[in-house]
């Protein structure tokens, strides 16, 4: 367990060392199903696990970010696809925060209450109409929506058919609603990340109040106060998804050195732990996640603190936590690629965890927020330059 894990988070780890062999046997079924087993969703729900983010008052556990991806890590060493939807059902409320309080508390007093949905608003449409907001379109890979009790959907506004725009962007609306009033494809298809069930969720028409939406690009929350309120919307989901690629880091390397104690490489009298080339790769990749993980977490510890301390973010500080973010992302992949290559075709056969891990974060990396793209508007904003996009 990480040293700066506060005693509040503790609990959680030790539930999910306890629920490691489940989440370990249903890690299979996850990958031809392309979904996270209903064994797997009702552990994390008795467990408390999608709760970690709401308050005591709603039975919640009241962490902060840094201790939610601490934890969202913890879990991807065991297994990346049930970390990946943990953190997307157990981020829902840093969304939920910005809808009215009754709308929050509606979603989540109920102990079943789960989010899910889309980042991407260009597949979508709202229409402002008295009282609310007429959503229709389509939700593209929403990662948990299997398990989900209300669906988040990002939308461009249109008024008489046309996109509304602001200073050459469009404006943008996100809204919740009961998931039945969407339809689920089955359009999740990938190398890696296969147990995530990140299909596409079609809508049309669904009215959604006013008090259930919330401005996209200028997120706020009318009644919550101290962190969640002073840290913008974008730092607060920042980090979630990047905390898995992490866990998958690790996760390869405790398997290299579970099977460089026992392997005989070919053409070799000596173990794999005992070739030059497999400490050198080994040492690299250690290196190299350590470093991912020091950038991360100070990066986060850093949001949190001035979220606590009431302190003011810039554009800037948004830049460095994007560029934390898609560099501790590259450093962690390049760890995994050590160890395949050092693992030599240990890594290549199905039944090792290597070759999944390897999967996984190459497919997970591919995300829009840590891609390699974000690189040029970090670096726009650090040339003092606009960034040119309305996600940094």
């Amino acid at each position: 367990m990480d040293h700066a894990v506060s005693e509040g988070a503790r609990p959680y780890f030790d539930k999910v060392r306890k629920l490691a062999p489940t989440i370990r046997e249903h890690a299979d079924r996850a990958e031809r199903e392309a979904q996270m087993p209903r064994e797997v969703a009702e552990a994390f729900h008795q467990a408390g696990l999608f709760r970690i983010l709401l308050p005591r008052s709603l039975g919640g556990g009241e962490l902060t970010i840094p201790d939610s991806l601490r934890l969202v890590e913890e879990v991807a060493r065991i297994d990346g696809s049930a970390a990946w939807n943990l953190s997307i059902c157990s981020g829902g409320p840093l969304f939920g925060h910005n809808l009215s309080r009754k709308a929050f508390e509606t979603i989540y007093a109920d102990a079943r209450g789960l989010s899910a949905g889309s980042l991407n608003p260009m597949t979508s449409r709202a229409v402002a109409i008295e009282g609310g907001w007429r959503f229709s379109g389509k939700a593209t890979y929403a990662s948990g929506s299997a398990h989900a009790s209300y669906l988040m959907a990002a939308a461009v506004v249109f008024r008489d058919g046309v996109p509304q725009m602001v200073d050459g962007f469009p404006i943008m609306r996100a809204g919740l609603f009961p998931i039945e009033h969407a339809k689920i494809l089955n359009t999740w298809s990938t190398a890696g990340m296969r147990g995530t069930g990140s299909n596409d969720c079609v809508f049309e028409n669904v009215f959604v109040t006013d008090e259930f939406t919330f401005d996209w690009l200028n997120a706020r929350s009318t009644w919550q106060r101290g962190p969640f309120t002073n840290i913008p919307l974008p730092l607060q989901f920042v980090g979630g998804l990047v905390a898995v690629v992490l866990g998958i880091a690790r996760h390869a390397l405790d398997a290299l050195n579970e099977i460089a104690q026992a392997k005989v490489p070919a053409a070799s009298r000596n173990l794999l732990r005992e070739r030059t080339i497999a400490q050198v790769q080994f040492a690299q990749a250690e290196g190299l996640l350590q470093a991912a993980r020091a950038y991360f977490y100070s990066c986060n510890d850093e949001i949190w603190r001035k979220g606590e301390a009431g302190e003011s973010f810039t554009i800037q500080d948004r830049a460095h936590a994007r560029l934390a973010v898609v560099t501790a992302a590259k450093l962690a992949v390049q760890a995994i690629d050590l160890v395949a290559d050092a693992a030599g075709m240990s890594s290549a056969q199905t039944s090792s965890p290597i070759e999944r891990c390897w999967r996984d974060a190459h497919t997970a990396c591919q995300h829009v927020l840590m891609n390699t793209a974000r690189y040029e508007v970090v670096g726009r904003v650090l040339f003092g330059l606009d960034p040119g996009s309305p996600v940094i």
